[in-house]
């Protein structure tokens, strides 16, 4: 199973209510690509669970964006069956997420690539990932020096991710250590 292509839009560690709903903590505050009838794939969180779900696919019956995310799972038909398949972290096939305008990007499609020091245009490190804070992405940068620097992924210090034939180009205003 390559899931190399998969791209992590969550995780559910609660159920809620009887009928198997569970609450869906998402990556992206934002990101409302998930609607009923979207193909998604479980992995356990942690190595924990309780079923053997490690690549399962499942359908969304249904799903709530609200104050909190809730999500229905054709097959999850009460708390008991629900509680079986926790914790998990959600995915999906990166092909299967909709096109973007050409001004804008997948976080996720930014993990893994080069960060470059916008000041000096040399390498300074590699993007590791995202976390959400509120009001903003933050990316994680482990440095060349393998220190892991946490930036607020926003234009004031990433004026430039620009997409290339090959990969992305993203430098970083590095912020001054008081």
């Amino acid at each position: 199973m390559d899931t190399t292509s998969m791209i992590t839009l969550g995780f559910c560690q609660s159920v809620h209510g009887l009928k198997g709903a569970l609450k869906l903590n998402l990556e992206n505050l934002e990101g409302r690509t998930l609607e009923k009838g979207t193909k998604v794939r479980l992995f356990p969180r942690n190595g924990k669970h309780h079923l053997p779900i490690d690549g399962r696919d499942f359908t969304v019956s249904n799903i709530v964006y609200g104050h909190k995310v809730m999500i229905s799972f054709k097959g999850v038909e009460d708390r008991t069956s629900a509680e079986r398949i926790l914790p998990f972290d959600l995915k999906v096939f990166r092909h299967s997420l909709p096109d973007l305008p050409e001004d804008e990007v997948y976080l996720s499609d930014l993990e893994g690539q080069e960060v470059f020091d916008h000041e000096k245009g040399e390498p300074f490190g590699e993007l590791k990932g995202f976390y959400e804070h509120p009001g903003q992405s933050v990316a994680v940068i482990e440095t060349k020096d393998k220190n892991l620097l946490e930036i607020p992924f926003v234009k004031a210090f990433f004026p430039v991710v620009e997409q290339l034939e090959r990969g992305h180009r993203i430098e970083v205003i590095r912020p001054e250590v008081i």
